[in-house]
């Protein structure tokens, strides 16, 4: 290999790593989406077993979808307001495909078991846990981010141990799933970026001055 081809290659290997750190900073900076999304499971769970009261028309069923559809409005209007100009890159719009398939696929899942009456806890917990850590291992392994694949081996522990489960285990197991990979996950995100931020602000002060 001659010098100028060992260059290039350094070069390329140079940029794929940059693409990748790149990817990773744009995912923290969406930290707050999974917090939100925690949020949402949670308000529809409680809304599905207790009906704060209430049911929406009668059907408390309906929890999951209207909350999942509130969730993505809410993402799309927040998200809108705080990309501002960034370009996309090529690994952030293949991170957001990948998130956007699984809510695609989450949504109609929910939906159908919730109409057709076909709706077994246990499994439940088991398919959106298997989806929510078979969509992080796939982030984590673009990312080759140890903490998000942490999330994806939760998420699946959370998927096989609810098939075992009683109703009410089951239910524990998801709502310990969704605090560390949701709650936590996405604070830890969110503490990333804004330190990022904040030591960006500081050299370009230093600079200034």
């Amino acid at each position: 290999m001659s010098n100028i081809e060992e260059q290039e290659l350094k070069d390329r290997l140079s940029l794929i790593e940059n693409m990748i750190t790149e990817g990773r900073r744009t995912t923290e900076s969406w930290g707050w989406t999974f917090v939100l999304w925690g949020v949402a499971y949670y308000i529809a769970i409680a809304w599905s077993t207790t009906g704060f009261g209430w049911s929406l028309w009668g059907h408390n069923y309906l929890a999951w979808p209207v909350t999942m559809i509130s969730g993505c409005i809410l993402t799309i209007w927040i998200g809108t307001r705080n990309v501002g100009d960034r370009a996309p890159t090529t690994i952030g719009r293949a991170i957001s495909a990948l998130w956007m398939t699984m809510g695609i696929s989450m949504f109609i899942l929910l939906l159908s078991l919730s109409l057709s009456g076909w709706f077994n806890q246990q499994a439940f917990v088991a398919i959106i846990a298997a989806m929510l850590g078979t969509t992080n291992a796939a982030s984590s392994f673009i990312l080759r981010w140890k903490m998000q694949f942490a999330c994806a081996v939760v998420w699946w522990a959370a998927a096989s141990l609810s098939c075992f489960a009683s109703i009410a285990g089951s239910s524990i197991i998801f709502l310990v799933a969704i605090f560390f990979c949701q709650i936590v996950f996405g604070i830890y995100g969110m503490v990333n970026d804004s330190r990022r931020r904040r030591a960006a602000a500081s050299r370009q002060g230093a600079f200034h001055a």
